[in-house]
Protein backbone atom coordinates (compact mmCIF):
# COMPACT_ATOMS: atom_id res chain seq x y z
CA UNK A 1 0.00 0.00 0.00
CA UNK A 2 1.38 3.40 -0.93
CA UNK A 3 0.38 6.67 0.70
CA UNK A 4 0.03 9.59 -1.70
CA UNK A 5 -0.35 12.20 1.01
CA UNK A 6 2.41 11.33 3.50
CA UNK A 7 6.18 11.52 3.08
CA UNK A 8 8.12 8.23 3.05
CA UNK A 9 9.03 6.82 6.44
CA UNK A 10 12.66 7.35 7.45
CA UNK A 11 14.39 3.99 7.80
CA UNK A 12 17.72 3.03 9.39
CA UNK A 13 19.48 -0.29 8.85
CA UNK A 14 21.23 -1.46 12.04
CA UNK A 15 23.89 -4.03 11.18
CA UNK A 16 25.79 -3.76 7.90
CA UNK A 17 26.74 -7.37 7.16
CA UNK A 18 25.94 -9.44 4.08
CA UNK A 19 22.21 -9.69 4.75
CA UNK A 20 21.95 -5.88 4.84
CA UNK A 21 22.74 -5.77 1.14
CA UNK A 22 19.91 -8.23 0.46
CA UNK A 23 17.46 -6.10 2.44
CA UNK A 24 18.59 -2.91 0.76
CA UNK A 25 18.02 -4.42 -2.69
CA UNK A 26 14.32 -4.64 -1.77
CA UNK A 27 13.93 -1.51 0.36
CA UNK A 28 15.57 0.92 -2.06
CA UNK A 29 12.63 0.48 -4.45
CA UNK A 30 9.93 1.14 -1.82
CA UNK A 31 7.66 4.14 -2.36
CA UNK A 32 6.67 4.52 1.30
CA UNK A 33 10.12 4.07 2.83
CA UNK A 34 13.50 5.73 2.41
CA UNK A 35 16.72 4.33 3.85
CA UNK A 36 18.34 7.46 5.31
CA UNK A 37 20.91 5.91 7.65
CA UNK A 38 22.85 2.79 8.53
CA UNK A 39 24.67 1.77 11.69
CA UNK A 40 27.03 -0.89 12.95
CA UNK A 41 29.02 -1.47 16.11
CA UNK A 42 31.96 -1.24 13.71
CA UNK A 43 31.37 2.32 12.53
CA UNK A 44 33.91 1.95 9.73
CA UNK A 45 31.78 -0.88 8.31
CA UNK A 46 28.71 1.36 8.51
CA UNK A 47 30.50 4.20 6.72
CA UNK A 48 31.74 1.90 3.97
CA UNK A 49 28.22 0.49 3.52
CA UNK A 50 26.75 4.00 3.37
CA UNK A 51 29.31 5.16 0.84
CA UNK A 52 28.84 2.09 -1.33
CA UNK A 53 25.06 2.46 -1.43
CA UNK A 54 24.57 6.22 -1.29
CA UNK A 55 23.04 6.29 2.21
CA UNK A 56 23.21 9.81 3.74
CA UNK A 57 24.12 8.98 7.35
CA UNK A 58 26.27 6.33 9.05
CA UNK A 59 27.52 5.73 12.56
CA UNK A 60 27.04 3.76 15.75
CA UNK A 61 23.51 2.46 16.56
CA UNK A 62 22.90 4.93 19.40
CA UNK A 63 23.94 7.87 17.22
CA UNK A 64 21.66 6.88 14.36
CA UNK A 65 18.66 6.11 16.59
CA UNK A 66 18.89 9.64 18.01
CA UNK A 67 18.14 11.12 14.58
CA UNK A 68 14.32 10.92 14.27
CA UNK A 69 14.12 7.48 12.65
CA UNK A 70 10.64 6.08 11.90
CA UNK A 71 11.63 2.45 11.28
CA UNK A 72 14.71 0.59 12.56
CA UNK A 73 15.64 -2.61 10.69
CA UNK A 74 17.83 -4.70 13.00
CA UNK A 75 20.15 -7.13 11.21
CA UNK A 76 22.70 -7.77 13.94
CA UNK A 77 23.67 -11.07 15.70
CA UNK A 78 20.74 -12.74 17.54
CA UNK A 79 22.01 -12.03 21.05
CA UNK A 80 21.79 -8.28 20.36
CA UNK A 81 18.27 -8.21 18.90
CA UNK A 82 16.24 -7.48 22.02
CA UNK A 83 18.50 -4.77 23.45
CA UNK A 84 18.75 -2.93 20.13
CA UNK A 85 15.01 -3.28 19.49
CA UNK A 86 14.23 -1.82 22.92
CA UNK A 87 16.65 1.04 22.26
CA UNK A 88 14.84 1.73 18.99
CA UNK A 89 11.43 1.65 20.69
CA UNK A 90 12.73 4.05 23.36
CA UNK A 91 13.79 6.35 20.52
CA UNK A 92 10.24 6.28 19.14
CA UNK A 93 10.91 4.03 16.13
CA UNK A 94 8.93 1.07 14.89
CA UNK A 95 11.11 -2.04 14.66
CA UNK A 96 11.74 -4.89 12.25
CA UNK A 97 14.05 -7.65 13.51
CA UNK A 98 15.88 -10.42 11.64
CA UNK A 99 15.26 -13.94 12.91
CA UNK A 100 15.10 -14.88 15.69
CA UNK A 101 13.07 -12.15 17.33
CA UNK A 102 14.72 -13.06 20.66
CA UNK A 103 16.60 -15.93 22.25
CA UNK A 104 13.84 -16.63 24.79
CA UNK A 105 10.07 -16.45 24.67
CA UNK A 106 9.81 -14.16 27.73
CA UNK A 107 12.13 -11.68 26.01
CA UNK A 108 10.18 -11.71 22.75
CA UNK A 109 6.87 -11.36 24.61
CA UNK A 110 8.25 -8.43 26.63
CA UNK A 111 9.40 -6.74 23.44
CA UNK A 112 5.94 -7.00 21.88
CA UNK A 113 4.30 -5.69 25.06
CA UNK A 114 6.67 -2.73 25.31
CA UNK A 115 5.96 -1.81 21.71
CA UNK A 116 2.21 -1.97 22.29
CA UNK A 117 2.51 0.20 25.40
CA UNK A 118 4.44 2.80 23.39
CA UNK A 119 2.02 2.75 20.45
CA UNK A 120 4.69 1.26 18.19
CA UNK A 121 4.85 -1.92 16.09
CA UNK A 122 7.32 -4.79 15.94
CA UNK A 123 7.69 -6.91 12.81
CA UNK A 124 10.10 -9.79 12.34
CA UNK A 125 11.62 -12.24 9.89
CA UNK A 126 11.33 -14.65 8.22
CA UNK A 127 9.30 -12.92 5.53
CA UNK A 128 9.20 -15.76 2.98
CA UNK A 129 5.61 -16.35 4.12
CA UNK A 130 4.72 -13.18 2.19
CA UNK A 131 6.19 -14.42 -1.10
CA UNK A 132 4.14 -15.74 -4.07
CA UNK A 133 4.71 -19.49 -3.42
CA UNK A 134 3.42 -19.30 0.15
CA UNK A 135 0.45 -17.13 -0.80
CA UNK A 136 -0.46 -19.67 -3.48
CA UNK A 137 -0.17 -22.54 -0.98
CA UNK A 138 -2.23 -20.65 1.59
CA UNK A 139 -4.98 -20.05 -0.97
CA UNK A 140 -4.92 -23.71 -2.01
CA UNK A 141 -5.37 -24.84 1.58
CA UNK A 142 -8.12 -22.28 2.19
CA UNK A 143 -10.07 -23.46 -0.85
CA UNK A 144 -9.68 -27.17 -0.12
CA UNK A 145 -7.43 -28.13 -3.02
CA UNK A 146 -6.07 -31.03 -0.95
CA UNK A 147 -9.02 -31.33 1.42
CA UNK A 148 -8.50 -31.03 5.17
CA UNK A 149 -4.83 -30.99 6.22
CA UNK A 150 -3.95 -34.07 8.27
CA UNK A 151 -0.16 -34.08 8.47
CA UNK A 152 2.98 -32.36 7.26
CA UNK A 153 6.66 -33.14 6.86
CA UNK A 154 9.37 -30.44 6.91
CA UNK A 155 13.05 -31.16 6.41
CA UNK A 156 16.25 -29.16 6.34
CA UNK A 157 18.85 -31.78 5.37
CA UNK A 158 22.26 -30.25 4.65
CA UNK A 159 25.98 -31.00 5.06
CA UNK A 160 26.49 -27.86 7.14
CA UNK A 161 27.55 -24.26 6.44
CA UNK A 162 31.27 -25.06 6.77
CA UNK A 163 31.11 -26.18 3.13
CA UNK A 164 30.52 -22.58 1.95
CA UNK A 165 30.95 -20.14 4.87
CA UNK A 166 34.48 -18.94 5.72
CA UNK A 167 33.62 -18.56 9.44
CA UNK A 168 30.96 -21.20 10.27
CA UNK A 169 31.62 -21.51 14.01
CA UNK A 170 28.67 -19.30 15.14
CA UNK A 171 26.26 -21.62 13.31
CA UNK A 172 27.27 -24.37 15.76
CA UNK A 173 27.28 -22.33 18.96
CA UNK A 174 25.07 -23.34 21.88
CA UNK A 175 21.49 -22.41 21.02
CA UNK A 176 22.21 -22.30 17.31
CA UNK A 177 22.73 -25.44 15.20
CA UNK A 178 20.34 -26.33 12.39
CA UNK A 179 17.27 -25.72 14.57
CA UNK A 180 18.28 -22.25 15.76
CA UNK A 181 19.74 -21.15 12.45
CA UNK A 182 17.30 -22.53 9.88
CA UNK A 183 14.38 -23.76 11.98
CA UNK A 184 12.65 -20.33 12.04
CA UNK A 185 12.10 -20.46 8.25
CA UNK A 186 10.35 -23.81 8.48
CA UNK A 187 8.41 -23.06 11.66
CA UNK A 188 7.20 -19.69 10.37
CA UNK A 189 5.96 -21.37 7.21
CA UNK A 190 4.26 -24.21 9.10
CA UNK A 191 2.48 -21.89 11.53
CA UNK A 192 1.41 -19.53 8.74
CA UNK A 193 -0.11 -22.38 6.74
CA UNK A 194 -1.34 -24.68 9.53
CA UNK A 195 -1.79 -22.46 12.58
CA UNK A 196 -0.15 -22.36 16.04
CA UNK A 197 1.60 -25.34 17.64
CA UNK A 198 0.37 -26.70 20.97
CA UNK A 199 2.42 -29.90 21.60
CA UNK A 200 6.06 -30.90 20.99
CA UNK A 201 8.29 -33.96 21.29
CA UNK A 202 11.92 -34.08 20.17
CA UNK A 203 15.13 -36.10 20.06
CA UNK A 204 18.63 -35.33 18.76
CA UNK A 205 21.92 -36.84 17.73
CA UNK A 206 25.28 -35.57 16.48
CA UNK A 207 27.36 -37.60 14.08
CA UNK A 208 30.29 -35.19 13.70
CA UNK A 209 31.08 -33.03 16.72
CA UNK A 210 34.43 -32.04 15.18
CA UNK A 211 34.00 -29.91 12.04
CA UNK A 212 36.43 -28.66 9.39
CA UNK A 213 36.25 -25.26 7.69
CA UNK A 214 36.24 -25.94 3.94
CA UNK A 215 36.72 -22.48 2.42
CA UNK A 216 38.26 -19.07 3.00
CA UNK A 217 41.41 -18.02 4.88
CA UNK A 218 40.82 -20.57 7.67
CA UNK A 219 40.24 -23.58 5.40
CA UNK A 220 41.21 -26.90 7.04
CA UNK A 221 40.93 -25.47 10.57
CA UNK A 222 38.88 -27.66 12.90
CA UNK A 223 36.27 -26.54 15.43
CA UNK A 224 33.75 -28.15 17.75
CA UNK A 225 29.96 -28.12 17.37
CA UNK A 226 28.40 -27.07 20.68
CA UNK A 227 24.80 -27.67 19.58
CA UNK A 228 23.03 -30.81 18.34
CA UNK A 229 23.51 -31.23 14.59
CA UNK A 230 20.60 -33.57 13.81
CA UNK A 231 17.19 -33.04 15.41
CA UNK A 232 13.81 -34.65 14.81
CA UNK A 233 10.71 -33.07 16.37
CA UNK A 234 7.09 -34.13 16.40
CA UNK A 235 4.65 -31.21 16.54
CA UNK A 236 0.87 -31.06 16.83
CA UNK A 237 -0.95 -27.95 15.72
CA UNK A 238 -3.97 -26.43 17.43
CA UNK A 239 -5.97 -27.79 14.48
CA UNK A 240 -4.65 -31.30 15.22
CA UNK A 241 -2.34 -31.48 12.20
CA UNK A 242 0.59 -33.83 12.96
CA UNK A 243 3.96 -32.47 11.82
CA UNK A 244 7.41 -34.01 11.59
CA UNK A 245 10.28 -31.50 11.53
CA UNK A 246 13.85 -32.61 10.82
CA UNK A 247 16.77 -30.16 10.90
CA UNK A 248 20.26 -31.47 10.20
CA UNK A 249 23.78 -30.34 9.32
CA UNK A 250 24.87 -33.99 8.99
CA UNK A 251 23.34 -35.05 5.67
CA UNK A 252 25.58 -35.48 2.62
CA UNK A 253 22.74 -35.48 0.04
CA UNK A 254 18.96 -35.87 -0.23
CA UNK A 255 16.03 -35.84 -2.64
CA UNK A 256 13.47 -35.26 0.11
CA UNK A 257 11.22 -32.18 -0.38
CA UNK A 258 11.67 -29.29 2.01
CA UNK A 259 8.01 -29.17 2.97
CA UNK A 260 5.00 -31.35 2.17
CA UNK A 261 1.45 -31.06 3.47
CA UNK A 262 -0.87 -34.08 3.31
CA UNK A 263 -4.64 -33.64 3.17
CA UNK A 264 -7.70 -35.86 2.98
CA UNK A 265 -7.91 -35.33 -0.80
CA UNK A 266 -4.31 -34.80 -1.91
CA UNK A 267 -0.79 -33.58 -1.17
CA UNK A 268 0.97 -30.20 -1.52
CA UNK A 269 4.73 -29.69 -2.03
CA UNK A 270 6.37 -26.31 -1.31
CA UNK A 271 9.83 -24.97 -2.20
CA UNK A 272 12.62 -24.17 0.25
CA UNK A 273 11.18 -21.86 2.99
CA UNK A 274 14.49 -19.97 3.04
CA UNK A 275 13.76 -18.44 -0.35
CA UNK A 276 11.04 -16.29 -1.91
CA UNK A 277 10.42 -18.25 -5.10
CA UNK A 278 9.93 -21.74 -6.49
CA UNK A 279 7.09 -23.96 -7.72
CA UNK A 280 4.22 -25.21 -5.57
CA UNK A 281 2.91 -28.58 -6.73
CA UNK A 282 -0.12 -30.63 -5.76
CA UNK A 283 -1.52 -34.03 -6.57
CA UNK A 284 -5.12 -34.96 -5.95
CA UNK A 285 -6.21 -38.35 -4.68
CA UNK A 286 -6.65 -40.75 -7.58
CA UNK A 287 -4.58 -38.64 -10.00
CA UNK A 288 -1.31 -39.88 -11.49
CA UNK A 289 0.32 -36.54 -12.31
CA UNK A 290 1.46 -33.60 -10.20
CA UNK A 291 0.16 -30.16 -11.14
CA UNK A 292 1.70 -26.77 -10.47
CA UNK A 293 -0.25 -24.00 -8.75
CA UNK A 294 -0.46 -20.63 -10.46
CA UNK A 295 1.24 -17.88 -8.44
CA UNK A 296 0.07 -14.28 -8.34
CA UNK A 297 3.01 -11.93 -9.03
CA UNK A 298 5.26 -14.98 -9.57
CA UNK A 299 7.54 -12.99 -11.87
CA UNK A 300 7.80 -9.89 -9.66
CA UNK A 301 11.19 -9.52 -7.98
CA UNK A 302 10.92 -10.39 -4.30
CA UNK A 303 13.48 -10.91 -1.59
CA UNK A 304 14.46 -10.24 1.99
CA UNK A 305 12.84 -7.04 3.12
CA UNK A 306 9.26 -7.91 2.16
CA UNK A 307 8.50 -8.09 5.86
CA UNK A 308 9.68 -4.49 6.34
CA UNK A 309 7.29 -3.37 3.61
CA UNK A 310 4.52 -5.32 5.35
CA UNK A 311 5.38 -3.50 8.59
CA UNK A 312 5.14 -0.18 6.73
CA UNK A 313 1.67 -1.17 5.49
CA UNK A 314 0.65 -1.90 9.09
CA UNK A 315 1.96 1.50 10.20
CA UNK A 316 0.21 3.35 7.37
CA UNK A 317 -3.09 1.56 8.02
CA UNK A 318 -3.03 2.52 11.70
CA UNK A 319 -2.78 -1.08 12.96
CA UNK A 320 -1.70 -1.55 16.56
CA UNK A 321 0.28 -4.74 15.87
CA UNK A 322 1.94 -6.59 12.97
CA UNK A 323 1.22 -10.32 12.43
CA UNK A 324 4.86 -11.12 11.69
CA UNK A 325 5.93 -10.03 15.17
CA UNK A 326 3.51 -12.43 16.84
CA UNK A 327 4.40 -15.23 14.44
CA UNK A 328 8.09 -14.71 15.24
CA UNK A 329 7.30 -14.77 18.97
CA UNK A 330 5.46 -18.07 18.54
CA UNK A 331 8.43 -19.48 16.61
CA UNK A 332 10.66 -18.61 19.59
CA UNK A 333 8.14 -20.37 21.84
CA UNK A 334 8.23 -23.49 19.65
CA UNK A 335 12.04 -23.62 19.51
CA UNK A 336 12.17 -23.20 23.29
CA UNK A 337 9.65 -26.06 23.67
CA UNK A 338 11.67 -28.28 21.31
CA UNK A 339 14.84 -27.58 23.30
CA UNK A 340 13.04 -28.45 26.54
CA UNK A 341 11.62 -31.67 25.05
CA UNK A 342 14.94 -32.88 23.66
CA UNK A 343 16.88 -32.01 26.84
CA UNK A 344 14.33 -33.47 29.28
CA UNK A 345 13.07 -36.39 27.24
CA UNK A 346 9.50 -35.28 28.01
CA UNK A 347 6.83 -33.74 25.78
CA UNK A 348 6.21 -30.00 26.01
CA UNK A 349 2.82 -28.33 25.83
CA UNK A 350 2.70 -24.71 24.72
CA UNK A 351 0.49 -22.12 26.30
CA UNK A 352 -1.49 -21.01 23.28
CA UNK A 353 -1.44 -17.39 22.32
CA UNK A 354 -4.43 -15.24 23.07
CA UNK A 355 -7.21 -15.58 20.51
CA UNK A 356 -6.44 -12.50 18.46
CA UNK A 357 -2.74 -13.41 18.30
CA UNK A 358 -3.62 -16.90 17.07
CA UNK A 359 -5.69 -15.32 14.31
CA UNK A 360 -2.69 -13.19 13.41
CA UNK A 361 -0.62 -16.26 12.62
CA UNK A 362 -2.70 -16.95 9.51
Amino acid sequence: MTSRHQPPLRCAIIGCGQVAQEYLATLQHAADLTVVACADIDTSAAKKFAERHGIPEAGAPDEILANSIDVAVILTPPETHVDLARDALDAGAHVYVEKPLALTAPDSDLLLREALDKGLIVGAAPDTVLAPPTRAAHQALATGVIGTPLAADAALLAPGPESWHPAPQPFYASGAGPLGDMGPYYLAMLTYLLGPIEYVEACVTSTRSERVVRTGPYADDTFRADSPTHLVAFLRSHGQVLITLTTSFDIAATTRPHLEIYGTDGSLVLPDPNFHNGPVRYRSRGERAWQELAQEDAFVSTGRGLGVLDLVDSIRSGASECPSGHRAHHVVEIIEAIEFARASGHPAELRLLREERCAGLR
